[in-house]
Formats: structure tokens, C-alpha cells, sequence
């Protein structure tokens, strides 16, 4: 899992740096010097696990970082840790109100970091999907079984990708048979995630289902991401 890194002291993204990589879990840390920048991250397709934030930076603060991340579709379940001074009650009040999953008060204590952050991603791996162990046992299948469903649910989001770039090039032109059971075909990786325990992938499945289709956002590569990632993980 890769964490977000945000921070417009250098020392201190070296310090964070340092501690999250002994954080069972974590992959990687992408460093950003401010709120501009990591959004720029965010909306270029990094998606990491979790964004270890500073709350007072220039260009845009920590807690207008995580209220765009709130406001994007794609985002809004991304975990904020925001890094806060013991003083600065005010921005921390204001960072809990915006939905912020923790705080890392400094002075910073290699210990505290860890638990902090391991605390956390445990809560996020298990609101985005179960695990390989919880689905085998749920099911009562081998894991060779597992890998099997596994990458047919892939299979079916990229086949769903492909079916939307080719409606979408086709727009205002009459639906042919094919494309007319995109509906149907969304519905059914809808409830394969159901049953293979990706909440995730099932939540923003649902959202695009509910949404009109004037304003359906442009989730399936981001399902079709998300099982690429789970493929790996399901034996």
C-alpha cells in the first residue's frame, strides 16, 4: 500500500518518511510539498491507501485538501492522518469536522506515527474490501477457486471498460443490442463484488447505477484498477 506524503517541511517529510516505512503494510510513500501538489497527484490517478497530510501549508492547506478529496467521487473514501501542532486546536477542530481519520500531533513519536497509521490502514483494507482469508472462509473455496472468480470479476470490469469507450464514441447514435445491456452487465459486476467481498468496487458500482447517465461518473477504470490490485492478492 502506498501513502501520501504531504508535508512543506522538508525535515519533516524526512523524518515521516523514515517512520512510515517500518509500518507493516506500507509499499511506498509519494512525497508532496503541498496541497496544489498532491492534488495534482490525486487527479493525474494516484491512488494510495492513505494521505499523511500537514494541516497549515501554503497554496492549500491540509484541511482543503481532504475537502476536495471529500467532494471528488473517486476520493472520498481516502483516509486523511493530518499532522498538527499540539497549538493549533483550531485547524485540528476544523480538520475533525471535515472527516479527517487521525492526527500526528508534533513533535513526532516514532512509536505513535506507527501505531497511528497501522491503526488506520487495518480500518481502510477492511472498508474496501475483505480479505482474500474472509472471502475463502465466506465461501467456502480453495484459493486456486478464489484466484478463478477473481480474475473473471476482472475480466468483466475491462470488458465493461471497453463497452463504455464504445458507447461513448458511439454517442447520439442508435444503441445496438450490445451496447443496450450495459445496464445489465453493470449490475451483474455489481453484485459479483457484493459476493467477493469488494466493498469498495461495490459501493462506487452502485453510485454510478443510481446516477443518471447525464452525470454518471467515469468509475469503471478505477473498479477495473482496484481488481487489477485484488487479482494479485486473492490466492
Amino acid at each position: 500500500m502506498k501513502v501520501l506524503l504531504v508535508d512543506d517541511d522538508e525535515i519533516s517529510r524526512q523524518v515521516l518518511v523514515a517512520s512510515l516505512s517500518r509500518v507493516s503494510g506500507v509499499s511506498g510513500v509519494v512525497e508532496a510539498e503541498d496541497g496544489e501538489a498532491a492534488w495534482q497527484l490525486l487527479e493525474s490517478g494516484l491512488r494510495p491507501a492513505l494521505c499523511c497530510c500537514d494541516l497549515v501549508m501554503p497554496n492549500l492547506d491540509g484541511v482543503g485538501l481532504l475537502e476536495r478529496a471529500r467532494a471528488h467521487s473517486l476520493l472520498a473514501g481516502l483516509p486523511f492522518v493530518m499532522i498538527s501542532s499540539a497549538a493549533d486546536r483550531e485547524s485540528v477542530k476544523r480538520a475533525a469536522l471535515a472527516g479527517a481519520a487521525g492526527f500526528i500531533v508534533k513533535p513526532f513519536a516514532v512509536a505513535a506515527v506507527s501505531q497511528t497509521i497501522e491503526k488506520i490502514l487495518r480500518e481502510a483494507r477492511t472498508r474496501q474490501a475483505e480479505s482474500s482469508a474472509e472471502t475463502r472462509r465466506r465461501l467456502g473455496v480453495t484459493g486456486e477457486q478464489l484466484q478463478q472468480m477473481a480474475r473473471r470479476w476482472r475480466g468483466e470490469a475491462r470488458d465493461l471498460v471497453e463497452r463504455r469507450a464504445h458507447r461513448a464514441d458511439g454517442a447520439g447514435q442508435s444503441p445496438s443490442p450490445e451496447e443496450a445491456g450495459l445496464e445489465s452487465a453493470l449490475r451483474r459486476l455489481h453484485s459479483a463484488s457484493v459476493l467477493l467481498g469488494q466493498h469498495r468496487c461495490a459501493e462506487l458500482l452502485q453510485r454510478e447505477i443510481d446516477a443518471p447517465s447525464s452525470q454518471r461518473d467515469v468509475i469503471l477504470l478505477e473498479v477495473a484498477r482496484m481488481a487489477d490490485d485484488w487479482v494479485g492478492d486473492s490466492v
